[in-house]
């Protein structure tokens, strides 16, 4: 009898737990598009109080989600890692190997220099990106990727995929300096990654 009581009352209540969680993740997606905005704006200077009006919800809202800022970066360290991550599944889905390893690029450098936030938690914590990353094994899809493009030919043999993450570690600072191209050195980038380079690399650090 208490197990059919305590059925019954499972299923009265389901619909509105149902509805209150859908009504959290949108509150939660709102914050976080909201502070994406406001932090590629102002940068780790956006204040809680502004990303709650930004994103329409209380400022109590935000607190529940993520408690601290430290824990709304990483929330947006993540999302970032799982949007490159889609281009990357993109990009493989292209047949072409150096086109799609090239798009792949642009892409990561477009959300990294439109990102100020987040560039700047390259530069001062890496440790939030490299799990972020980690998260969703970004590596593994680059160096999908470049291995494909390798056995083509169209990029160097002796180029790595740990390559990939430093020169976009170079890009973090060019949103500060209204002089600087990303494209530009995203095209001298990828020009250096091109079969079949006009000298050799040196190896990377730990090689030598």
């Amino acid at each position: 009898m208490n197990a059919t009581v305590d059925i019954a009352a499972q299923t009265v209540v389901a619909p509105e737990a149902r509805a209150m969680r859908a009504d959290a993740r949108r509150n939660r997606t709102k914050v976080l598009e909201a502070a994406r905005i406001s932090m590629a704006r102002d940068g780790l200077e956006a204040q809680m109080e502004e990303i709650a009006r930004a994103a329409g919800v209380g400022v109590g809202t935000v607190y529940r989600h993520f408690p601290n800022k430290d824990e709304l970066v990483d929330a947006l360290a993540n999302e970032r890692f799982e949007r490159l991550a889609e281009r990357a599944r993109e990009a493989l889905a292209d047949p072409d190997p150096w086109y799609s390893f090239e798009n792949f690029i642009r892409a990561s450098a477009k959300i990294q220099t439109e990102d100020r936030a987040l560039s700047e938690v390259l530069v001062s914590r890496p440790e939030t990106m490299y799990a972020a990353a980690e998260r969703v094994d970004i590596r593994g899809y680059v160096e999908k990727l470049m291995n494909r493009a390798q056995e083509a030919g169209v990029i160097r043999p002796d180029a790595l995929p740990d390559d990939v993450p430093m020169l976009m570690c170079a890009l973090a600072g060019t949103h500060s300096n209204p002089k600087m191209d990303p494209e530009r050195y995203v095209a001298i980038a990828l020009d250096g990654l091109r079969a079949p380079g006009s000298s050799p690399l040196p190896p990377p650090a730990g090689a030598r």
